[in-house]
């Protein structure tokens, strides 16, 4: 039975645990959480529980529930990603994490794929907007001298010269000995704070060198907005079997960083939620 969560102060009922519908409009999607364009789509609240089937888990996550809006445009399909979040994390070290969110999809619309990240012959698509990436375009890569700032006390550490442009900056033989080559350079030098990956199971999850999705985080009044935006059909890799006037499922994880959430310690949702994209 569906509910309904009357919010006044907001003027408008955000169903719980229903049905995604992706809104058709005419016209571009605005890289922009906060644009207008997303009054046209219908909010959907998400209940959120821990991640407890592989370890390590995370039986009692920071995020509760999420927010999700969906619009497209018959080309692109894109998704705003709205949850609380009092401690905002912006780096990724070895012992410092990024906030970070992510929605999955079946290859095949069908709901007997393992939301586990998929399983054998039933893949999925995930694609996974983070924070530090988002940082790391917009404001320079954030290594020592902005994580830590005491940094030419406390290590030796040689071409510390800010504020590091990424990934530009680290396309020579230093940097690539630091990130261990050529391969790691090509998956974490995106020009995109979204990364598109694709598995079958546990541990299968295998980024893919051709994707062009795309993403923004705002985070304003102790709450992030993430909008992720996707083409239907990007050439020369696997795609999902979805479009305007279709009908798939989606799922969608979180991990907040100052609580340590990381890799398999976050939020999901443990139940595929169907995805009715509007054709015109």
């Amino acid at each position: 039975m569906k509910r309904f969560l009357m919010l006044s102060f907001l003027a408008f009922s955000i169903s719980y645990a229903q049905d995604i519908v992706s809104k058709y409009i005419k016209g571009q999607i605005p890289p922009n959480p906060e644009s207008n364009i997303w009054q046209k789509a219908t909010p959907v609240k998400i209940p959120l529980s821990g991640q407890a089937i592989v370890a390590p888990m995370d039986l009692n996550p920071a995020t509760k529930d999420i927010t999700v809006k969906s619009l497209n445009n018959g080309k692109e399909i894109a998704f705003l990603i709205s949850f609380k979040d009092e401690k905002p994390s912006y780096f990724r070290t070895n012992n410092t994490f990024s906030d970070a969110v992510a929605l999955e999809v079946p290859l095949t619309p069908d709901d007997s794929t393992p939301i586990t990240m998929g399983g054998n012959g039933k893949e999925v698509i995930i694609l996974q907007w983070a924070a530090y990436r988002q940082n790391n375009l917009q404001n320079g890569y954030a290594d020592l001298p902005k994580i830590e700032p005491n940094y030419y006390m406390d290590y030796w550490y040689p071409q510390a010269k800010p504020p590091y442009a990424w990934p530009k900056d680290w396309n020579n033989k230093y940097a690539l000995d630091y990130t261990g080559g050529h391969v790691p350079y090509w998956k974490d030098t995106r020009n995109t704070s979204v990364i598109e990956f694709i598995a079958d199971g546990y541990t299968t999850t295998t980024w893919k060198k051709h994707q062009e999705a795309k993403g923004l985080g705002i985070y304003k009044n102790g709450r992030w907005y993430v909008e992720i935006v996707r083409p239907f059909k990007v050439e020369d890799t696997i795609n999902p079997i979805w479009g305007p006037g279709s009908k798939t499922f989606i799922d969608f994880a979180v991990w907040q960083g100052f609580y340590k959430e990381r890799d398999s310690r976050k939020a999901i949702s443990y139940s595929w939620i169907p995805l009715i994209i509007e054709g015109k």
